[in-house]
């Protein structure tokens, strides 16, 4: 297992690598360069401090979904996430998700297997609000130059899968169970195919749970439209403050649209599927190569360094010990290292 997983770092590495020269030599670095000298950093002060306030959203919003498996206080799902945060900017394979889990059950007692399925819900929102904006943001008249505009359309399809899957988790939870069992592969092997089909079976109940709470349901989407928007409005000042204002449909879309392409694995710190996916997306959406790129580059910096020092902060007074949040996930609880100092 840790074999396979050094593959796939080494491979989102490679496909990193591979992005980041692609982007260097599609841009000119003297431009980006020239557009990021220009920022003005009350702008970038005000992006920090909305970043780290969309984090705060989400950790209110996961409080709400965790609720019918334990009550833990907001600050430490606060800090939590963002010590969560910083191992999947660091190992971007679903890490951080496990370290969640990991974290929750060392501080509250709250077992994996409970926590997960919330993880996973939680998640979903993010996923379902960027898509509605995308969907929005094509109503509104957004377009996409060229033949990513299809990108838009995709973006629609997805929503609409996405939709009907949560759709058929609160109302058909055994149908849904029962047609992902028969279109499971077999060739997986019996051990993965359980092991898939239990990820599913726990995010499926976690949609059923929330879909007995409707009040809950709006609440949750309402919070997740709301850090959504937050964390664009953070690309919003950063445009600001090298002079450049956009109007706020087209940074939103563009956001969401950056968002998604997070389902594609990245190097660690994402390096160069940030730059190359982020630049194309605000070029296409009419913002300039150079000013997209820059802003792109900007926003990168300010994440690290964001998610470095919140994250590191938050192990520290959780009393974890950093060496050991980023040890690989494991498979069973049995097998779990101790996190304490």
């Amino acid at each position: 297992m840790k074999s396979s997983r050094a593959v796939l770092l080494i491979l989102q590495s490679l496909l990193g690598l591979a992005l980041l020269a692609a982007w260097a030599w599609a841009v000119d670095l003297r431009e980006v360069a020239r557009t990021m000298s220009q920022a003005r950093w009350t702008f970038v002060l005000l992006a920090v401090a909305i970043g780290l306030s969309g984090s705060l959203v989400r950790s209110v919003r996961w409080r709400m979904v965790l609720r019918p498996v334990a009550l833990v206080p907001l600050l430490d799902l606060w800090l939590i996430s963002m010590a969560s945060s910083l191992v999947n900017f660091v190992v971007p394979v679903r890490s951080g998700e496990v370290a969640r889990g990991l974290l929750l059950k060392q501080r509250h007692k709250v077992s994996i297997a409970a926590s997960l399925p919330t993880v996973a819900v939680d998640r979903s929102f993010d996923l379902l609000a960027v898509l509605m904006l995308v969907a929005a943001g094509a109503l509104l008249g957004v377009r996409l130059e060229g033949k990513l505009s299809a990108v838009l359309v995709v973006g629609g399809i997805v929503l609409l899968a996405f939709a009907l899957f949560v759709v058929l988790a609160i109302w058909a939870r055994s149908s849904l169970m029962l047609v992902a069992e028969r279109l499971m592969p077999r060739f997986f092997g019996p051990s993965l195919r359980q092991r898939l089909l239990g990820i599913l079976e726990g995010l499926i109940t976690g949609f059923t749970t929330i879909g007995r709470r409707p009040k809950d349901l709006v609440s949750l989407l309402g919070l997740s439209m709301a850090a959504a928007l937050i964390d664009a409005s953070m690309f919003y000042c950063l445009f600001v403050s090298v002079g450049a204002v956009l109007p706020p449909a087209i940074v939103v879309t563009g956001y969401s649209l950056f968002v998604v392409t997070f389902l594609v694995p990245g190097a660690p710190g994402y390096v160069g599927s940030f730059e190359a996916f982020g630049s194309l997306i605000f070029s296409a959406l009419g913002a300039g190569q150079a000013l997209a790129a820059g802003v792109v580059v900007l926003f990168h910096a300010l994440n690290a360094l964001i998610l470095g020092l919140s994250g590191g902060a938050a192990m520290w007074a959780l009393g974890f010990s950093t060496a050991a949040a980023f040890r690989p996930p494991v498979a069973s609880e049995e097998a779990e290292p101790p996190l304490v100092k």
